[in-house]
């Protein structure tokens, strides 16, 4: 059976440095994969171009079997959701940020719909009337999380999902990510928690100086 997404050879190269050195990822329906590595390893920048936020030097990336360009790069953006360690929030309030995706579809999210989805991430129904641009690392990055949720990807890419939580929110992510997966969500997640990664479980990978490689310990296990 085809991988839901596949990440082929994907190299970047800056000021003649290869950030990322012909890296590779598959990512089947229900999936987790988490990538570990100290800073600077390129860990970040591949997310990143699999997301279609920068440019490839070289390599490819299939969703479903078919490259981005051919879905639409705003299809493939809803359907393989990005959220950044450090979110930008629109202005307005926390509800108008989670009704983004759905209302360019022509799709009006309710307050419950809105709600249950701020609950999902562990969030309270007093954040929806809230100014987004007002919250706190953590919350932003919820809320991110929610309005990514809000366009049912099939891939959630995560650059340091727990960063900005506290030890209890922590849990609340990593207890839905792994709930997403049994639902059928793919995730993939780059985290510097070795803890975090051995919770999700799934397939590990570690980033140093470009390469990615199978996590040793989990081989070995």
């Amino acid at each position: 059976m085809e991988a839901l997404l596949v990440a082929r050879d994907i190299t970047v190269v800056r000021d003649d440095r290869r950030v990322v050195d012909a890296a590779t990822v598959t990512l089947d329906t229900a999936a987790i994969v988490t990538i570990q590595g100290g800073s600077g390893s390129g860990k970040s920048t591949l997310l990143r171009a699999i997301a279609t936020l920068i440019p490839t030097s070289s390599g490819q990336v299939l969703f479903e079997g078919r490259e981005p360009q051919v879905i639409g790069v705003i299809e493939y953006r809803r359907r393989v959701a990005y959220v950044p360690q450090l979110p930008q929030m629109f202005e307005g309030t926390v509800a108008e940020n989670v009704r983004t995706g759905p209302g360019f579809r022509g799709v009006a999210l309710s307050d419950t719909e809105v709600v249950a989805l701020l609950e999902h991430v562990g969030l309270g129904p007093e954040l929806a009337p809230r100014a987004a641009t007002e919250l706190s690392g953590g919350e932003r990055l919820r809320v991110a999380l929610a309005r990514a949720l809000a366009n049912e990807p099939r891939v959630l890419l995560l650059d340091e999902p727990t960063s900005a939580l506290d030890p209890v929110a922590s849990r609340v992510v990593l207890d839905l990510l792994r709930a997403l997966a049994r639902r059928g969500t793919a995730i993939l997640a780059v985290t510097h928690v070795e803890e975090h990664a051995t919770y999700l479980e799934g397939q590990r990978f570690r980033m140093t100086n470009g390469a990615l490689r199978a996590d040793a310990a989990e081989s070995a296990s």
